[in-house]
């Protein structure tokens, strides 16, 4: 893992206790987040693909806490259009979004959307 991870990781974190989101994180997040910022400060690298994935995980975790709710909606709004084949303006992707999150999970259908 490069040190630009590393700083991002503390960017994150940072970013995370700037918007009081921080303690909404899980505590094995927080102490895998803490735990690799420390290791790859002293020098470490990070070779193992489970570890990596364990961190992508708690990383997934920050991002959907930090992320704003519009940006959400937009990236949601368009991978909806995406899926139908149609191509969106990003107002109109925000009020496709906007409708998919307000839609009861029941009824919402089944749509992945890159987070920014």
């Amino acid at each position: 893992m490069p040190l630009a991870v590393g700083l991002r990781l503390v960017a994150l974190r940072a970013r995370a206790l700037r918007l009081g989101v921080w303690r909404f994180v899980s505590p094995t997040a927080r102490a895998l987040i803490d735990a690799t910022i420390h290791y790859l400060r002293r020098g470490g690298r990070i070779k193992s693909q489970t570890l990596l994935a364990a961190l992508q995980k708690a990383i997934n975790e920050v991002m959907n806490l930090v992320t704003p709710l519009r940006q959400k909606a937009i990236a949601l709004g368009r991978a909806a259009a995406r899926q139908r084949g149609v191509e969106l303006d990003e107002e109109t992707a925000l009020a496709l979004g906007l409708q998919i999150l307000n839609t009861p999970g029941r009824w919402r259908p089944k749509i992945t959307p890159m987070w920014p």
